[in-house]
């Protein structure tokens, strides 16, 4: 892209505003980028992170799912769209997201745990606790939600047993 004469890089910009939190700033550079190179699935995976940043979830959701229609497999964004997903709500379409990630990453954590929150939101504790199946009980979020499905799977015992600890 080439610079005006006194005009900051809008990339630059962005990552200024990114190291310093600003995230208003990264949205305005981004948005400079992104007019520069529209159909730029980085670019618009960015714009999906600094939108969820702002609050925006509806507009993260559009963001990454520009982003997935340029590049598919881009693991990232299906992860980060999921997210987005689950925070508005929309468990279902959370799961679905989840489970297409990890058909790229199986071993993630955060997905597992976050499809696991789905799944309860979903009123399926057995399968929310399948996918926190080997995750590390010492994470008070895993702990948090393994005590959740089992109360829901009536295993109170094992359920208050988890959850011991929680203040």
């Amino acid at each position: 892209m080439a610079r005006t004469p006194g005009r900051a890089d809008p990339a630059a910009a962005f990552a200024q505003a990114v190291q310093s939190g600003d995230w208003p700033a990264a949205d305005r550079a981004l948005g400079a980028l992104l007019r520069a190179d529209p159909g730029n699935p980085a670019l618009l995976y960015n714009h999906g992170l600094v939108l969820r940043r702002l609050g925006r979830l509806a507009d993260a959701v559009a963001a990454h799912d520009d982003a997935l229609a340029r590049a598919p497999e881009h693991a990232n964004a299906m992860f980060e769209r999921a997210s987005c997903l689950l925070e508005l709500g929309r468990p279902g379409e959370a799961e679905a997201g989840f489970s297409a990630y990890l058909a790229h990453r199986p071993d993630d954590a955060d997905a597992r745990l976050n499809r696991a929150r789905a799944r309860l939101r979903l009123g399926r504790p057995d399968d929310a606790v399948a996918d926190l199946d080997g995750l590390d009980d010492t994470d008070s979020a895993v702990r948090l939600a393994r005590a959740e499905a089992l109360r829901d799977l009536r295993r109170l015992d094992e359920a208050a047993q988890v959850a011991q600890g929680f203040g």
